[in-house]
């Protein structure tokens, strides 16, 4: 209970940055990792080989975007709310049922919201970006995983935030829909849901077989693909897809009940 009292009274504090579509960013300082996991049996061949990564500042939400930013966005669009047909969400559960696309959208109508350079432009029926935009994007996944990690404070946990994983997480084992963000412990960076909740979308194309040719400075992913990468297991998933290092992908235009995700921005 002390846990989510806590939470929550963290979340309340920022409520009136959700209220203005004003997206509460912590950065997260550069460095280098191993991105992926040790070679192993039971482990996903997607995820192996494990190598090291080395990143540029920058900063990503301390929560997965919410129903209530979502409500804005689609208000000043006139676009109609995702059907949710299986729960009614509050203001501050993570926006689901969202596909990649959507969220690339609402990452340049915040840019220019807030009178950013947007990052994406869409060229014939491709998405690509302008690297040195300082407009809201999704973060790129091993930039998602860096900061899952806790970045240069990494304790080396095998969840985002601890081992034990009903202190950090929504899962299948604790929940049945999504839950408002920012009630389990954040991670060594003051993330929450890193692992659970939602699904969160990437910029890269996935590949499963990438990670063996890999740059090792900022990596972004293949250059094309046919899906889109995904971290951190949602509030349906089992125990394995909640790691750090697990990968999921899906086709861009999918959206269903556990699909979210999360912002961030160059630090400079």
């Amino acid at each position: 209970m002390k846990i989510i009292l806590t939470a929550i009274c963290s979340l309340l504090i920022s409520t009136n940055s959700f209220s203005q579509s004003i997206p509460d960013l912590i950065l997260v300082e550069g460095g280098e990792f191993r991105m992926g996991t040790k070679k192993n049996s039971s482990i996903e061949g997607d995820e192996q080989l494990d190598h090291d990564v080395e990143l540029n500042s920058f900063y990503i939400g301390k929560y997965e975007v919410t129903l209530a930013e979502w409500k804005i966005y689609a208000l000043a669009n006139k676009i109609k709310m995702p059907n949710f047909r299986n729960w009614n969400p509050l203001n501050h559960h993570p926006i689901t049922n969202i596909s990649w696309t959507d969220a690339i959208k609402y990452c340049n109508w915040l840019s220019k919201k807030h009178k950013f350079k947007p990052v994406y432009k869409r060229v014939g029926t491709v998405w690509v970006r302008d690297l040195k935009a300082n407009g809201y994007r999704l973060p790129t996944e091993a930039e998602w995983e860096y900061a899952a990690k806790g970045g240069k404070l990494s304790k080396g946990y095998k969840f985002s935030g601890s081992n034990t994983l009903d202190k950090v997480a929504w899962y299948n084992k604790n929940a049945k829909s999504p839950n408002v963000v920012g009630t389990k412990l954040p991670n060594e960076l003051g993330l929450y849901d890193m692992s659970g909740n939602a699904w969160e979308w990437c910029w890269d194309w996935y590949n499963r077989d990438f990670y063996l040719t890999e740059t090792k400075n900022n990596p972004s992913g293949p250059e094309n693909g046919t899906e889109r990468c995904l971290r951190g297991g949602s509030w349906d998933s089992r125990t394995y897809s909640l790691r750090v290092a697990n990968r999921w992908a899906a086709k861009p235009f999918i959206e269903n009940d556990f699909f979210g995700f999360r912002l961030a921005r160059n630090a400079d």
